[in-house]
């Protein structure tokens, strides 16, 4: 849809919806009603991949993976920071009444960057990338199916995000299991695993495509994704799973941009919104599939067995990743 109509349109009314969805959360009635206002804000969150499409417009060869860093660095600091500021909010006893004041102003947030969105953000999407859109209008699964590149990058991207869901789902369990940890400590270290990701794909991943082109990128990274993930699988105490959360880090920080810049690059000037929102489509659907089966794996195989099949899903990434050479830029 962004194709057509703009980036700008859809992160406005992406947003707009989100504080419609924060306000639906905050007076919901019943488990339905709060089913109801989560399937609202879901839809909403397609201007995710038209952020990504315009973060792609605004880029060359030379600087699409830092565009791509840059903006996963921003959202990873969403993550860290939002959990953040909802326990502040929420305190040590929480009562319905924190938890609506947590939706209140998870609704002004989103409503100023809505505001945001309309005062400072210029359309990145020009005339001609819009008429290009109308002529070459593609169906996204025909999208995949005639374009080889394209549909083994989304595949990597489900099975890289299926692999890190499992691994957060589980972790805790882990944890408590392994070092008898309890939810703080948990929390600081998911916290310095999510801000590590996000200083690398902030600034070193884009400086590493450069030299080393954004597909070696991501064949490095997915290398040292698949070792964090292994060593966690076998680790027992504080010193293996420092080493392996670190090698977690750079795979991470390291992939990510790499692997949304390559995306980006199977697209035509008029076809970057479906792309990324193919992207994304498989990034969503890797959250969910990811912790379906985890807590089996837990209770039947042992503590290390998500893990262990988290590091299997990432070689089989890394297998669909290098099967057949795609064309890259490396830049000077």
């Amino acid at each position: 849809l962004s194709d057509r109509v703009g980036r700008k349109p859809i992160l406005i009314v992406g947003l707009l919806g989100g504080v419609i969805s924060y306000l639906w959360i905050a007076h919901a009635g019943s488990v339905y009603d709060l089913g109801a206002a989560r399937l609202f804000g879901g839809l909403m969150a397609g201007n995710v991949g038209a952020a990504f499409a315009a973060a792609a417009d605004l880029a060359d060869d030379k600087t699409r993976a830092r565009n791509m860093g840059m903006l996963g660095a921003a959202v990873g600091l969403g993550f860290i920071g939002g959990p953040a500021l909802g326990a502040l909010l929420i305190g040590h006893m929480p009562e319905r009444e924190s938890f609506v004041l947590v939706c209140y102003v998870s609704a002004v947030l989103a409503g100023l960057a809505a505001l945001a969105a309309i005062v400072l953000f210029k359309e990145s999407l020009t005339s001609q990338a819009r008429a290009k859109s109308g002529a070459q209008r593609l169906g996204r699964l025909a999208m995949l199916a005639s374009r080889p590149a394209l549909a083994r990058f989304v595949i990597v991207m489900f099975l890289a995000i299926a692999a890190q869901a499992l691994m957060e789902t589980t972790f805790g369990l882990w944890a408590d299991k392994e070092l008898h940890w309890g939810p703080r400590e948990v929390g600081w270290t998911l916290a310095a695993l999510g801000a590590g990701a996000v200083v690398l794909q902030g600034g070193g991943a884009g400086r590493a495509s450069r030299v080393l082109g954004e597909r070696m990128t991501l064949l490095i990274g997915l290398v040292l994704f698949a070792a964090g993930f292994g060593g966690l699988a076998v680790s027992h105490e504080v010193a293996t799973m420092a080493a392996s959360l670190t090698a977690l880090v750079l795979g991470i920080g390291l992939s990510t941009p790499a692997l949304n810049a390559l995306i980006a690059a199977q697209a035509a000037d008029g076809e970057r919104g479906a792309v990324m929102g193919l992207s994304q489509s498989a990034s969503a659907l890797g959250r969910v599939a990811g912790p379906l089966g985890a807590g089996a794996l837990f209770d039947h195989l042992g503590p290390g067995a998500p893990f262990g099949v988290a590091a299997a899903l990432i070689i089989g990434a890394l297998f669909v990743a290098q099967s057949e050479p795609v064309k890259d830029v490396v830049g000077a």
